[in-house]
């Protein structure tokens, strides 16, 4: 996952996974000229203008992350151009479920979905 150059956009703009699936998601800021910081945020469906509100009230000092709200499923750490971050959690159940960037304003251009498909029945052997 990174951001896309110097636009405000993932790249890709659609993940998936399974349900209980533990995830790592590396994300790189491959931004060249423009200073903003970004991140990667997943949220619960519907709660968008709820949290863009709590991480532009969270502000700069907290890095623009309202830590601590249940409807925040997994962030990065913000990061500037150049810089990777790291997060780690376990996939939700079955949905699809946005994720943006929570730097101020970042968020209406700079989204995607993690698509969460119902848990697999195990490992299948072919015949």
């Amino acid at each position: 996952m990174e951001s896309n150059g110097d636009l405000l956009e993932f790249t890709p703009k659609e993940l998936s996974c399974h349900t209980g699936d533990h995830v790592r998601l590396t994300f790189r800021h491959t931004g060249k000229y423009v200073s903003f910081e970004h991140n990667w945020a997943l949220i619960l469906p519907g709660s968008f203008d709820a949290i863009t509100a709590a991480a532009t009230a969270a502000g700069e000092a907290r890095g623009w992350v309202p830590a601590g709200d249940p409807r925040m499923l997994a962030f990065t750490p913000m990061c500037g151009r150049g810089q990777v971050a790291m997060t780690e959690f376990t996939a939700p159940k079955a949905g699809d479920y946005p994720f943006i960037c929570t730097f101020p304003g970042h968020a209406q251009s700079m989204w995607g979905v993690l698509h969460v498909l119902p848990a697999t029945a195990g490992p299948t052997s072919a015949t």
